[in-house]
């Protein structure tokens, strides 16, 4: 594979943390430095955004990091929703700027505010073309119980309730599990006992957008090689056309349940129309120097979603770089690949997938 970046990207001042094997971090905001790199060279952009949740109480993903992108902007004007829409936008317009016309985009999102970051890529001028939804099975339902939450505000303690704390913190910290809630007390507590405010989160979107081709594919493929995707390389199961539904293993279980499937057969045998991804497993979640990070993709997944938008040995754009799962997925796929990081805590992670990549073709 090519292991050079185009040196557009390293020029203007700015921030290189890392430049090797093929992949180019940048450090900053994505809002600023997108627009500083060199215009229509991307090839492809695929990306796991904030998605506007304020995610475990991280500034970044709410908006307060959000308005920092955006200096100029009064969001005191404005509701939280249609900041995180406005931010979206900005970074839309950037990554506009830098891709190829025809180049695809990928994004993940959550499923209370995908809504206002597929207005803010279709604002910036993008075309929506698709929507993913990858199904899982090992989400945490975030419900508030309403009847316990009644029974602590009559100044009630539950004698029974079992509470677990973890031992150890993990990439979310300490956690806490509710083993046994307990019989509710007071008598709003029992009126309300089995209510909840949230639903178990099972399913991501993932948009899928493309950068206006001025003319035809066919001319567009042959002048940039953009503006297509490639459903052989992304092909499934028994030779299956790649669809837009990605499901992991428990939720396949899940489907035999309901349609009496035989649990015997391989998954990709019952159901060959869908592809199998599960949340990252422990081992592709690196950790350096006490750092990592808390919103990790699957390895298997990012791939995927490269070789279906990205020409082979192309370029892809990351501007939310995190742990790097993008990165190390597009070298993997013998793509290049500029990532921007704004946080660089993240960049250790980065540069130790960067040598595992090395480590499985024996470069290192």
């Amino acid at each position: 594979m090519p292991h050079d970046v185009p040196h557009a990207y390293g020029s203007g001042q700015l921030p290189v943390e890392l430049d090797r094997d093929g992949a180019l971090v940048l450090g900053g905001d994505s809002v600023a430095v997108l627009p500083r790199l060199a215009a229509g060279t991307a090839d492809s952009l695929v990306t796991d955004p904030p998605y506007g949740l304020e995610f475990n109480g991280h500034a970044w993903d709410g908006t307060t990091g959000f308005a920092e992108s955006l200096p100029c902007l009064d969001v005191s004007t404005m509701t939280p929703p249609e900041v995180f829409e406005t931010w979206c936008a900005a970074w839309a317009r950037g990554a506009m700027h830098a891709l190829k016309p025809g180049a695809h985009l990928a994004a993940f999102g959550g499923t209370r505010t995908w809504h206002r970051m597929v207005r803010g890529i279709e604002s910036a001028g993008f075309e929506v073309r698709d929507q993913i939804a990858w199904l899982y099975s090992s989400g945490m339902p975030k419900s508030m119980d309403l009847s316990h939450a009644l029974d602590k505000r009559n100044g009630v303690l539950r004698p029974d309730r079992v509470v677990q704390e973890s031992e150890r913190e993990g990439v979310l910290g300490a956690t806490r599990r509710v083993v046994q809630h307990g019989a509710p007390v007071s008598d709003n507590a029992k009126e309300w006992a089995g209510w909840g405010t949230g639903l178990r989160p099972s399913f991501e979107p993932i948009i899928i957008a493309r950068k206006p081709i001025p003319g035809t594919v066919v001319d567009n493929v042959l002048t940039h090689g953009t503006g297509a995707l490639n459903i052989d390389a992304a092909r499934f199961g028994d030779e299956r056309w790649p669809t837009n539904v990605a499901l992991d293993a428990a939720q396949a279980e899940t489907l035999d349940l309901l349609t009496g499937s035989r649990r015997s057969a391989p998954t990709s045998a019952r159901f060959p129309i869908f592809r199998y991804e599960n949340k990252a497993p422990e081992p592709e979640r690196p950790r350096a120097f006490g750092v990592s990070h808390s919103t990790v993709k699957p390895l298997s997944l990012m791939r995927w979603l490269i070789r279906l938008l990205t020409p082979r040995g192309g370029l892809v754009l990351e501007p939310f770089a995190g742990s790097g799962a993008t990165v190390e997925a597009a070298l993997d796929e013998g793509m290049r690949v500029v990532a921007i990081e704004k946080d660089a805590s993240f960049v250790p992670l980065i540069a130790s997938r960067i040598d595992r990549v090395a480590m499985r073709r024996g470069d290192g």
